[in-house]
């Protein structure tokens, strides 16, 4: 019996920047682009948006756009587009984008959010369209906004003032228009047990409460997953705010406070072993004081959302270490900051940008150690394995950061749910790993937890030379140690004379080799991660050998 293939395409093999979507190739072209004219790069745009030209279309004017409006704009010159709610006129980008004019086109007319999210979710479009902003979708009659909604990057004192005092945070964004539950605020206290806005998803709809004692406060989600554990907890404080985020399958339940009354910076989390239920517990600075109530909620309190629905937010970390593994690649150290409880799950992602900086890029977490019986403090580091691009955007910038800079690290993203783990880890009696170059990343926590429940795991790492190999030592020693269930295998495209190794690019022949006979012991869980060719070729094979797979289009996570 043959279980499902996952097929992990890695985007891009290196760090530009494509600002909206791109289609996946198999060309020769793993970065996705087109030949851009003379005068058409990412500077010439921003050079562009600063000369005062009016690239909005309207005048300058901020409207309410109606679906019927929008899809009036379709032409290649006279195209909007929606993006999370707001309306681009993207007519004059078209030249500028590295996809191409066509991909673009895919999107005009219409809401564009989940073909940009497809491929583009970290890609900040904001800044990068904020001079095409046209207005907000909505489903009423089109009219010029309220003096109240402001354009991007502007404010004004009075508005301010005014949300100041009615105890709501000032915001120079867009407001979108939700079909939530609207948040509570401006002094209003909350009851319990309190339950989630409608939620999408067939899972049990979670739900929060709190408890006290003369000297504590604890706040119980109860996720009604039985699986949830620290691992998919997120949990941030500051002053007398807590926000609370659980990966719950591919949804994601939030709880975020400002408490009624001071209570201390640090906090205790727990999982409830097989409950559900999520508890965080707090001390009270007033001890012996008893609550009124819990305090107010902030905004997203009791969102249930999709995981690929969920808005990108940022925590900013400390580049604790960093260490060579390969001649071009780099394993780096990022400390969570205090009061910040931030794991990151088998097979999901971060995104990682720098201060001050618009550029951003998604990389997978690896392991802090390559060793089964080491014990990773949950949390408190995130460790990423990056490769160096000399003519990268991003890496030579987080090349030259010095110890102790700030890196902004995004909360997890990804929708490898504890049902595919559970199928890679405990239904599967054999794991087959294909990584190409840095498409390792992913497959290292995914072999791990294989060799913990002591599966027969075959890892094959694709390379181009010898000294591209990562960890080729640990690997080593880790064979060692589980000799009976672990073989690696590294396969050069570009070998030396003295290798004595696999050569080539990925094949059927290949495979053949490495996959375990079908028959129907053999439960089979296939993970690909690498560029886009390279995992759709490894796919299509994969269906040639008689193995029913499936392609994941995404990072692991």
């Amino acid at each position: 019996m043959m279980g499902t293939a996952l097929g992990c395409v890695k985007q891009s093999t290196r760090d530009s920047v494509k600002p909206l979507s791109a289609a996946s190739s198999t060309s020769g072209n793993p970065r996705n682009k087109t030949g851009l004219k003379p005068g058409r790069s990412l500077m010439d745009w921003v050079r562009l948006g600063h000369s005062g030209s009016d690239l909005t279309g309207t005048g300058g004017r901020l409207l309410d756009v109606t679906p019927h409006e929008l899809a009036k704009h379709n032409k290649r010159n006279d195209c909007w587009m929606v993006l999370k709610g707001k309306v681009y006129n993207i007519t004059p980008y078209m030249e500028y984008h590295p996809g191409g004019e066509e991909e673009l086109m895919r999107g005009v007319g219409i809401d564009a959010t989940d073909l940009f999210n497809e491929v583009h979710k970290w890609v900040n479009y904001e800044s990068l369209l904020q001079k095409c902003l046209v207005g907000r979708l909505v489903e009423s009659r089109s009219l010029f906004l309220k003096p109240s909604f402001l354009p991007l990057g502007k404010s004004t004192k009075d508005s301010n003032k005014k949300n100041d005092a009615r105890n709501i945070p000032p915001t120079n964004s867009l407001t979108v228009p939700s079909l939530n539950v609207p948040v509570q605020k401006g002094g209003s206290n909350l009851k319990s047990p309190l339950l989630s806005p409608g939620t999408p998803s067939s899972l049990p709809t979670p739900k929060y409460d709190w408890f006290q004692n003369d000297s504590r406060i604890n706040i119980v989600v109860y996720t009604k997953w039985k699986h949830i554990t620290k691992e998919y907890v997120v949990a941030i404080k500051r002053g007398k705010e807590l926000k609370i985020i659980c990966y719950i399958q591919d949804m994601v339940y939030t709880v975020h406070l400002d408490f009624h009354k001071p209570v201390s910076e640090d906090f205790e989390l727990k999982t409830g072993n097989g409950t559900g239920k999520v508890d965080v517990m707090l001390n009270k600075l007033e001890p012996g004081v008893r609550w009124s109530n819990i305090g107010k909620a902030l905004e997203g309190n009791g969102n249930y959302v999709k995981s690929k629905d969920k808005e990108i937010e940022y925590v900013e970390c400390t580049l604790a270490k960093k260490s060579n593994v390969t001649h071009d690649t780099r394993l780096f150290v990022l400390e969570v900051p205090k009061f910040t409880y931030l794991p990151v799950p088998i097979g999901y992602h971060v995104y990682i940008r720098i201060p001050g900086k618009d550029v951003c890029k998604p990389y997978t977490p690896v392991a802090a150690k390559l060793n089964v019986e080491a014990e990773e403090e949950l949390g408190c580091h995130v460790y990423l394995f990056i490769k160096i691009y000399p003519d990268g955007t991003l890496t030579p910038l987080l090349d030259d950061l010095a110890l102790e800079s700030k890196i902004e690290v995004s909360l997890p993203e990804g929708t490898f749910t504890h049902d595919k783990l559970t199928s890679a880890v405990d239904t599967a009696t054999d794991l087959v790993l294909l990584g190409a170059g840095t498409g390792v990343t992913p497959l290292v926590k995914v072999m791990l937890a294989g060799l913990k429940k002591e599966k027969n795991i075959r890892l094959v790492l694709f390379n181009k030379t010898e000294e591209d190999i990562p960890w080729k030592e640990e690997l080593e020693s880790l064979v060692a140690d589980h000799s009976d269930t672990l073989k690696v295998t590294h396969i050069l495209s570009r070998p030396s004379d003295s290798w004595s190794g696999m050569q080539g690019h990925i094949r059927k022949d290949l495979l053949q080799k490495i996959l375990p006979a079908n028959n129907d012991d053999t439960i089979l869980f296939t993970c690909i991660c690498g560029p886009t060719i390279f995992t759709k070729l490894s796919v299509n094979l994969l269906k040639d050998l008689g193995h029913s797979s499936e392609a994941y289009h995404a990072f692991l996570g």
